[in-house]
């Protein structure tokens, strides 16, 4: 399970509303450290994402909590729009080569050509995988784990996936 901290912006009938995000990475990137993805979420700026939920841990307004998502749907996710437009871009940069080469240009056009097949096709697979709405109920498998501070049965919930 991965595990975010997210904060809950309003509770009503049983589902909560909670903000996830807008933070740059985790202490150790913050404090230069690390992989970097402090750096990287500076530069991009990420927008926090709001997500409704049920609130299976009884958590209020403003309360800090613990969201979950379970590994095999992140991975899935990640094949989907890094892995799949990757390897499509590299299938382009192969074919841009060998028409290229089948032509008999020289070596300025065969790098044109084939960095022109990768980047067309690795666009074309990653826009047709986004217009495509997920067979996977993605918002559905993200759970509210426990409220951050609280411990107990009451405030806890256990997702097996």
């Amino acid at each position: 399970m991965i595990e975010q901290q997210a904060q809950v912006l309003s509770v009503s009938g049983g589902k909560v509303s909670v903000r996830i995000g807008a933070g740059s990475g985790c202490a150790t990137c913050d404090a230069g450290k690390g992989c970097g993805g402090g750096v990287f979420g500076r530069l991009l700026r990420r927008r926090p994402v709001v997500l409704e939920l049920d609130n299976t841990v009884e958590a209020g307004a403003g309360q800090a909590v613990v969201v979950g998502l379970p590994e095999r749907l992140f991975l899935k996710l990640t094949a989907r729009f890094y892995l799949f437009p990757l390897l499509a871009g590299l299938g382009g940069v192969a074919l841009g080569h060998l028409f290229a080469t089948l032509g008999s240009a020289g070596p300025a056009v065969v790098d044109a050509l084939a960095l022109a097949g990768g980047v067309l096709t690795a666009a074309v697979f990653f826009l047709a995988s986004r217009a495509r709405p997920p067979e996977f109920p993605a918002a559905s498998a993200v759970h509210v784990l426990r409220v951050v501070g609280k411990t107990g049965p009451k405030h806890q919930q256990e997702v097996i996936s």
